[in-house]
């Protein structure tokens, strides 16, 4: 008996480490605060009330196994007594399962059996189904957990702090995927944009390292006037990309690949399309050839036909 107490005792202060050491170990292992650092008057109160609760439970439980055990003895000696056979001594797991379960076993089923007969069928005066209790005791001991850890410790994020990282997860393959669309961006897939975020940092860069050549204006000084229709090589959204990209060495001018992003090189030569058609101060003579843009084909090619069956008729009826 006194065994029987000694590991209870110990089994119930383990749970009672363990209970309250698990989530505050789990806590310290992140780069935060530690929880009694952190913590507020409610929180400790909290805590040491469902503390109290569990020690309170942990008495409880072992003042019932302690009277059942006296109880039994004293059984036994009265059986002995009375020279009946003695029941053998349970173990403290059987004890403990008999105690919180309180279920009959089947060879005695006959001491719960009612009164009342349904068509020959009787009732057994049975409390709930072990598994049943077990399952409801495992959802209290996972609710004061989910308490403790959710709500007073605070080592796993609630709902609202899920969903507040699942966006920021969401908002960071965003940005990744679009630094992986921009980081593809070379001279055989760029494209003019007109996005004024883009034609800003445009303006920002060509002022930086364009206008010591080609003026603020873009009117040329050392390097060619852009406000003309005449280019030296190219006027095209992807010939001026590689010119900016690997420069004119032989007319001093640098490769910008390795000081420019893909998506800077754009906003640059954006940027210099937009002196299209503007009037510069002190414009420089045009330089190397006209280039005029591709016209953009038809798409509807049946009205180019159209016209000239109604021209024919036309001329017939004349």
């Amino acid at each position: 008996m006194k065994k029987l107490n000694q590991n209870t005792l110990m089994k119930g202060l383990f749970t009672l480490v363990i209970f309250f050491a698990a989530p505050v170990l789990a806590n310290a292992q992140e780069a935060e605060p530690s929880f009694f650092e952190r913590a507020t008057e409610q929180d400790l109160l909290i805590l040491f009330v469902l503390g109290l609760a569990l020690v309170v439970s942990l008495l409880v439980l072992m003042v019932a196994l302690y009277t059942l055990t006296v109880l039994r003895v004293i059984v036994n000696k009265e059986k002995a007594k009375a020279g009946e056979a003695l029941e053998a001594e349970p173990g403290f797991w059987a004890s403990f399962n008999k105690t919180v379960t309180d279920a009959v076993p089947i060879e005695k089923e006959k001491t719960i059996l009612l009164d009342h007969d349904y068509d020959g069928i009787r009732e057994l005066d049975n409390h709930l189904p072990p598994w049943w209790k077990w399952l409801f005791y495992f959802t209290i001991g996972w609710g004061a957990v989910y308490l403790v850890v959710y709500h007073v410790i605070g080592t796993m994020p609630l709902q609202e702090e899920e969903y507040q990282m699942e966006l920021a997860a969401a908002q960071a393959a965003v940005e990744a995927r679009q630094v992986a669309s921009t980081e593809s961006i070379d001279e055989s897939t760029v494209e003019f944009s007109d996005d004024a975020g883009h034609l800003a940092n445009g303006q920002k860069l060509y002022d930086r390292n364009c206008a010591v050549c080609h003026q603020n204006d873009g009117g040329g000084l050392v390097g060619p006037n852009f406000t003309d229709q005449y280019w030296i090589h190219g006027g095209s959204m992807p010939d001026l990309f590689r010119v900016i990209k690997y420069g004119v060495p032989e007319k001093g001018m640098i490769a910008w690949q390795s000081q420019l992003s893909p998506t800077d090189m754009r906003d640059v030569a954006s940027y210099i399309l937009t002196f299209q058609g503007t009037t510069p101060a002190n414009g420089k003579e045009p330089q190397g050839d006209l280039y005029e843009p591709e016209a953009a084909p038809l798409e509807d090619s049946g009205e180019e036909a159209s016209e000239e069956e109604t021209s024919e008729e036309v001329q017939t009826n004349d």
